[in-house]
């Protein structure tokens, strides 16, 4: 992660229409991370991945030449599927579960996330 982020935004519509929501939009300069949270009881599937990547798409199209890197991170509470793992694996996709994002977050003197049902 970079060392410090210059902006950082929460559920950036990148237009209108369903899916162009992003949950965190953060920018290091002319790189940007685009970060995807589900609280879902059930782990996350392939197409929220690929919707993930279509708002990278917008992304780069929106920051052209002023893109240097675009890294992609999705936060799912419960987990992946495992053909959801193997198509991030494949595009370079950062991911993690609750448990992974506590880690973090004590490791930085930061409460735990809540207990959500």
């Amino acid at each position: 992660m970079p060392g410090r982020f210059i902006y950082i935004a929460h559920r950036s519509k990148l237009g209108a229409g369903r899916g162009k929501e992003i949950d965190i939009y953060a920018t290091a300069g002319s790189n940007v991370w685009v970060v995807e949270s589900k609280w879902w009881k059930d782990p996350v599937d392939v197409n929220v991945v690929k919707n993930l990547m279509k708002q990278g798409d917008i992304v780069k199209e929106i920051r052209g030449k002023n893109l240097k890197k675009i890294t992609f991170w999705l936060f799912a509470s419960n987990g992946v599927t495992e053909s959801a793992k193997k198509l991030m694996e494949k595009n370079g996709i950062l991911w993690s579960t609750k448990e992974n994002l506590n880690d973090l977050l004590k490791d930085s003197d930061l409460r735990k996330l809540p207990e959500i049902d």
